[in-house]
C-alpha cells in the first residue's frame, strides 16, 4: 500500500467494516486481499458503531445500517461507503460528498433476480397458485375454485423499459404474450429490438392490457402514476404487478379496484410504507384470494446477493487502491482533484443538458442520441482513458436525464440510464472557432433536435452563445422563460406587459434572429414564477410558436 500524501510504501492495511449479512463471494474478496483487515460485526448497536467507525477506511452495508450525518461525522477516516444493493436511502449522500467519501452501490447485480420475482408474482396471481396451496394445506381439494388464466395470447403492458422492464418483456414474449411498452424516454430502435409495441397513451393502453407490470423509478412524475383515475381506465378483469417502488401505485385505490372487480388480481413486492401497517388496505381480509404480497424480496436470491456483494466490495477496494472503479452514486472522487475552471465547465455542461431537455420535452419524443463536441485545448487536453467519457459529456447527460428521469440521475449512473433508454452517446473533439474553449451539446429526439453551444469567459462567467442555430448570449442562471415567436413588432412588448401584470419581473433579456427566417428565439431571465395559466396565455395570445420555463440552480454543488 502507498501513502497518498507521502508517496512512500507503508504496511498499513485498508480496514473494512461489514455490518450486515453479505454474500459469501463479496466476503471472500476481502478475506483474500492481502491489503485488507476485515471486521464483520453483524447487527452492531448504533452507539457501538459510532465509537468504532473512526478506525475504518470503508464500511459495507445493506439497508439496515443508517449512514446519516452523525455516522458520517463519526467516521473521521472513512473514504468509502459501499452499499450491497441498489438503493442508498440509508446514506446521507450530500454529507458524504462534502467530506469526499465515495458512496458505491451495485445497480446491476440484482436485475435478473428482480425480473424473475416479477415473473413469479405474475404467474402466481394469474394461476392462483398461492391460494390453491393454502387451500390444500387446509385439507381441501377444490380444483374448480382455482381455475386461473393462461398468459399466452394475453396483452401485457410494461410501464418502464429499463433493465428489469426489458427482461420482463422478453420473458413474457416467450410465454406468447403480446407486449406493449409505455416509456417516453426509450427510443423506437430499442422497442423494435425487444419486439414490443410502443404506446404513448397511458390511459388508452391500460384499457387494452390484460396484465400491467410497473418498472419505473419513483420520481415526481411517477409518484401515484397508477392512481384512481388510471385504475378506472384499466381493462375490466386485468392483473396488476408492482415490483418497482412503493408509491407508484395508489394502494388504497388498488384495493378498491379489486373489490369492485375492475382488477381480477394484483401482486406487490414493494409498498409505500415498509413494512406495511396491520391496517394496510392491501392486507384486508376480503382481498386474500385476489392478491399476492411479498416483503420486498425482489433482490433476494443467493446469486443476486453474491453478485451485488462482489460489485460493491470490488469497487470499494479499487477506489481505496486508487484504481478504476464503477457505480459511485455521489461525486466521483476524481472530481475532488478538478480545478475551479474544470468544475465550472462541468456545471456548464450539466446546465446545457437541462436546457436541451426542456427544448424538446413538449414535442420531441424520446431521445435517441446525445452528441457532445469539445473544442479547445483546455477541454481536450486531459488524461481521460479512451474507453471512457469525459466528465463534461457525463455532466451533459446527467443534466438531460435530471429532467427526463429524475433527481437520482447522478454522474456515475447517467451513462447507464442512457444505455437503458437506447440513447446513443457520441463524444467528439474539434478545433475552436469563435471562442477558445467551447462545448457543443446536441440532443436528437425522434421528432426534434436541440443544439446548444456554451463557453466560459476569461472572467469565469458561463455563457450560452448559440441555441437551435440562433445566436444568443445569456448566462444560464436562475429562472428563465425561453420561447420562439414570429419576429414582428409588438410581440416582446406584449409579453413584457403580461409578465408585469402577473408580478413577474424581467431581469435579463436576449433575442436571437436569423436573416433568412421570420422567427426569433428569446431567453428571459425572470424573477417570479410563470403559472400554467399565464403560460397558456403567453402561448396563445402572443404569437408564440412554443415556450418553456426552466429553473437552473446557480453554483450549487452537483
Amino acid at each position: 500500500m502507498v501513502n497518498e500524501r507521502s508517496g512512500q510504501k507503508t504496511d498499513k492495511k485498508f480496514r473494512f467494516l461489514v455490518t450486515e449479512h453479505l454474500g459469501d463471494d463479496g466476503l471472500q474478496i476481502l478475506q483474500d486481499a492481502g491489503d485488507v483487515q476485515l471486521d464483520v460485526k453483524i447487527g452492531v448497536a448504533r452507539d457501538e458503531l459510532l465509537k468504532i467507525l473512526p478506525a475504518y477506511d470503508a464500511i459495507v452495508t445493506r439497508s439496515g445500517t443508517p449512514m446519516d450525518k452523525t455516522a458520517i461525522e463519526a467516521g473521521t477516516n472513512l473514504r468509502v461507503i459501499a452499499r450491497a444493493g441498489v438503493g442508498v436511502d440509508n446514506v446521507d449522500l450530500q454529507e458524504a460528498s462534502k467530506r469526499g467519501i465515495i458512496v458505491i452501490n451495485a445497480p446491476t447485480g440484482n436485475t435478473l433476480a428482480a425480473t424473475e420475482q416479477t415473473m413469479a408474482l405474475m404467474l402466481s396471481v394469474i394461476r392462483l397458485t398461492p391460494y390453491a396451496h393454502a387451500s390444500l394445506k387446509m385439507g381441501e381439494w377444490d380444483r374448480k375454485r382455482f381455475t386461473g388464466r393462461q398468459m399466452s395470447g394475453k396483452k401485457l403492458l410494461v410501464i418502464g423499459l429499463g433493465r428489469i422492464g426489458s427482461g420482463v418483456a422478453s420473458r413474457c414474449r416467450a410465454f406468447g404474450m403480446e407486449v406493449m411498452a409505455y416509456d417516453p424516454y426509450v427510443s423506437e430502435k430499442k422497442m423494435q429490438e425487444l419486439g414490443v409495441q410502443r404506446v404513448t397513451d397511458l390511459m388508452g393502453s391500460l384499457s387494452l392490457a390484460d396484465v400491467v407490470t410497473v418498472h419505473v423509478p419513483i420520481t415526481k412524475e411517477t409518484h401515484g402514476m397508477i392512481n384512481e383515475k388510471a385504475l378506472r381506465a384499466i381493462k375490466h378483469g386485468a392483473y396488476l404487478v408492482n415490483c418497482a417502488r412503493g408509491g407508484i401505485v395508489d394502494e388504497a385505490a388498488c384495493a378498491q379496484a379489486l373489490r369492485d372487480g375492475r382488477l381480477a388480481g394484483a401482486a406487490f413486492d414493494v409498498f409505500t410504507q415498509e413494512p406495511p401497517s396491520a391496517d394496510h388496505p392491501l392486507l384486508a381480509d376480503d382481498l386474500t384470494d385476489k392478491i399476492v404480497l411479498t416483503p420486498h424480496i425482489g433482490a433476494n436470491t443467493v446469486e443476486a446477493q453474491g453478485e451485488v456483494a462482489k460489485i460493491a466490495v470490488s469497487n470499494a477496494l479499487s477506489a481505496l487502491r486508487g484504481e478504476e472503479y464503477d457505480h459511485a452514486v455521489n461525486l466521483p472522487f476524481m472530481e475532488q482533484h478538478l480545478n475551479y475552471k474544470q468544475k465550472n465547465f462541468l456545471r456548464l455542461a450539466r446546465k446545457m443538458g437541462i436546457l436541451a431537455a426542456k427544448l424538446i420535452e413538449n414535442d420531441g419524443g424520446p431521445a435517441v442520441k446525445c452528441k457532445v463536441t469539445l473544442r479547445g485545448p483546455f477541454l481536450c487536453d486531459d488524461d481521460t482513458p479512451g474507453n471512457k467519457l469525459r466528465p463534461y459529456t457525463v455532466a451533459a447527460l446527467k443534466g438531460f436525464l435530471e429532467v427526463t428521469h429524475g433527481p437520482d440521475a447522478n454522474y456515475m449512473i447517467a451513462p447507464i440510464l442512457a444505455a437503458e433508454r437506447g440513447i446513443e452517446v457520441e463524444e467528439t473533439t474539434g478545433e475552436p472557432r469563435t471562442y477558445r474553449n467551447v462545448i457543443d451539446v446536441a440532443i436528437e429526439a425522434q421528432n426534434a433536435t436541440a443544439t446548444l453551444t456554451g463557453t466560459i469567459t476569461e472572467e469565469g462567467r458561463q455563457h450560452i452563445v448559440k441555441m437551435n442555430d440562433y445566436w444568443v448570449d445569456f448566462v444560464p442562471h436562475g429562472q428563465m422563460l425561453i420561447f420562439q415567436n414570429h419576429d414582428r413588432p409588438g410581440v416582446i412588448g406584449k409579453i413584457g406587459k403580461l409578465l408585469g401584470d402577473n408580478n413577474v419581473n424581467i431581469a435579463n433579456f436576449n433575442l436571437g434572429r436569423k436573416d433568412t427566417s421570420g422567427l426569433a428565439l428569446a431567453v428571459m431571465e425572470i424573477d417570479g414564477t410563470v403559472s400554467d395559466e399565464l403560460m397558456s396565455t403567453l402561448e396563445h395570445d402572443v404569437d408564440m410558436i412554443w415556450a418553456t420555463t426552466v429553473k437552473l440552480n446557480g453554483e450549487t454543488k452537483e
